[in-house]
């Protein structure tokens, strides 16, 4: 452990503000002053997503209001905003080792959670496209994906959709072979800086394939500031885990990790497998 936190370090320090001034560059371009005014225009142009709270909880979406089973996503919400608050960090992925480890879910109600902060923007993009989830768990359907929008064929506006006023959400509706070759564009890059050049969002999450099973997700890491890892408790091995984090390491910042579907008791307060909780 000793050896893989000196890597995490020596990762962080190598990336530090070189990553800031070499890919975000486009948020000192002009026409910056008149944006503000067009914030809540560029928004409510995002269709309105059809949300029922009954029948998301049902897919363990319990984040939407607060309460006893949303507690464990806002206690993870207050930990991610300190960090990436005091690091400068936007851009975050949420990856796992292994499929079934319950990123999607906690990816949504993280993203749902962040949102209830009325005065805060987020972006939530379904990047594991060989295997969406994130329309199926957000009960949508729809035809044009995040891949069209990456691939050129939409604009995020027409691709996009909303819940409430500041959760902005890009799913996926079909599978896309290779999308490896999708995420090393570097338009890829492009589009992304555009998203939040036009939308100003104060995080954007993206829901990313697990990360042992192919090279989607490093792939991807150039475009982001940090990856939280959700593990599944009793079955994500602790050697699955640390060579994930040796690999985010090589080119990202490591967020932390997220223990999943574990059920424990502690000074009164339960968190239960049944809602993708505990951490």
């Amino acid at each position: 452990m000793e050896k893989l936190q000196a890597a995490l370090e020596k990762a962080r320090e190598q990336r530090g503000t070189t990553r800031v001034s070499e890919t975000r560059s486009y948020r000192d371009a002009s026409g910056m002053e008149g944006l503000q005014d067009d914030l809540e225009t560029r928004w409510a142009k995002l269709a309105p997503m059809p949300v029922d709270k009954k029948k998301l909880q049902r897919k363990k979406l319990v984040a939407m209001d607060a309460g006893r089973f949303a507690t464990p996503y806002d206690m993870l919400r207050t930990k991610v905003l300190q960090t990436i608050n005091a690091n400068g960090w936007k851009r975050i992925a949420i990856t796992s080792p292994s499929p079934g480890c319950g990123k999607t879910t906690t990816s949504a109600n993280l993203a749902i959670s962040l949102s209830r902060q009325t005065e805060f923007r987020v972006v939530l993009m379904d990047m594991d496209m060989r295997r969406p989830a994130l329309a199926k768990t957000l009960m949508q359907k729809g035809v044009q994906s995040t891949s069209d929008y990456l691939d050129g064929r939409v604009t995020f506006e027409d691709q996009a959709t909303r819940i409430n006023q500041n959760l902005a959400v890009s799913m996926n509706f079909a599978p896309k072979r290779d999308p490896s070759e999708l995420f090393l564009r570097h338009r890829t890059t492009e589009l992304l800086d555009e998203i939040e050049y036009t939308y100003r969002p104060d995080v954007v999450l993206f829901d990313m394939p697990p990360m042992l099973v192919n090279d989607d997700t490093s792939a991807f890491l150039k475009n982001i500031d940090a990856a939280l890892v959700v593990v599944e408790a009793g079955v994500s091995t602790i050697e699955q885990v640390d060579l994930c984090e040796k690999e985010l390491a090589v080119q990202t910042n490591v967020l932390g990790m997220v223990l999943n579907k574990c059920r424990f008791q502690s000074d009164g307060y339960g968190y239960y497998s049944n809602y993708g909780g505990g951490y």
